[in-house]
């Protein structure tokens, strides 16, 4: 079984694991922030793309969204994996579905490997997966000869994958080839009865962002009719009316000022619970509200996020949508 040492943001993901322990924190990663303007489509970027493949489907059971919010992925490369492509070093994780190690290759040399499961793709990516890996659609991005991103496609209405990442850096060979043996591996421990976390009390990493939230609590932003669009397995946006709102469910450290940003005050959203919230101008001015659902003796925890943002145009008040948006919502979170 992994063992994981809590430590800053890692200790968040293992309030969640039995018999948990991980390593120092994560270094950067190219992954892009995952908040969607309004109007911007990160599941079919080619109009000319439609998946054939039944709505929120997986394409096997093993694979579906409710499953997989439970299952660690830093349990899919387990050390009996990681050894088939080098020398494994200690496990990190900044996220619920990622877990990164950044070890040596065979020959000693950097090899760096992030997994993440239920990771959003675009149609077109589904539509360029023409190879296969453990008998699922792969597709592969070689930025460099360094770096390589390889996905096993899991789900294709909305489109979802199994990711690895992998980065050599300078001295450490081919990319690619280490990704696809290690993602193989992860899919086939994937199918079978991996390691799942243990949530604690009111902890919301088995809620379905996109399910949980009513259409009214949407309408006084968005309209009657609000396109929802997921985006992995635990943030949901909603657009219409050139603005948006936002629900994500994250692994935190948490501060013991609330400041979760420079610019967040505390605010009160009734039952005696506080919100921490920040309002950032721009070309596409946004509230976000952050509203702390466990926290552990090391300040290891996690959140609920909720965001309210538009176009210069749109004439709303932010945060006061943001408030309205958490206060419809957080009731029907686990109580903590």
């Amino acid at each position: 079984m992994l063992r994981f040492r809590a430590t800053a943001v890692v200790a968040a993901a293992a309030l969640l694991m039995a018999g948990c322990a991980t390593g120092p924190g994560l270094a950067k990663t190219n992954s892009p922030r995952r908040t969607v303007q309004a109007g911007a489509d990160a599941s079919s970027t080619d109009p000319s793309v439609k998946p054939s493949a039944q709505p929120n489907k997986p394409v096997d059971p093993a694979f579906a969204a409710e499953r997989l919010r439970l299952i660690n992925p830093c349990a899919l490369m387990e050390k009996d994996l990681l050894q088939t492509v080098g020398t494994p070093s200690k496990y990190s994780s900044s996220s619920y579905t990622r877990c990164s190690n950044y070890m040596k290759n065979k020959a000693g040399k950097t090899l760096n490997i992030t997994l993440d499961i239920g990771y959003s793709l675009t149609s077109t990516e589904v539509k360029n997966a023409t190879k296969q890996i453990a008998g699922l659609k792969s597709g592969e991005q070689k930025l460099s000869n360094t770096s390589c991103f390889v996905t096993a496609v899991t789900q294709e209405n909305p489109p979802q994958a199994a990711r690895i990442q992998v980065s050599t850096g300078n001295d450490g060979g081919e990319a690619c080839e280490p990704g696809r043996k290690v993602l193989e591996g992860a899919v086939r421990k994937l199918k079978g009865n991996p390691q799942k976390y243990s949530p604690p009390k009111g902890s919301p990493v088995e809620v379905d962002p996109c399910t949980i939230v009513e259409k009214a609590a949407l309408a006084p932003v968005l309209g009657a009719s609000p396109r929802s669009l997921p985006y992995g397995l635990h943030q949901c946006s909603w657009s219409g009316q050139s603005s948006q709102l936002q629900l994500e469910f994250k692994t935190t450290r948490i501060p013991k000022d609330g400041k979760f940003d420079s610019k967040s005050v505390e605010v009160d959203l009734g039952g005696g619970v506080k919100g921490y919230q920040a309002f950032k101008d721009g070309s596409f001015p946004t509230c976000e509200l952050v509203v702390v659902r466990t926290k552990d003796s090391s300040d290891a925890g996690e959140i609920a996020e909720f965001i309210a943002a538009g176009s210069k145009e749109k004439e709303f008040d932010r945060c006061q949508a943001a408030q309205t948006f958490a206060k419809a919502v957080l009731p029907s979170l686990p109580a903590a």
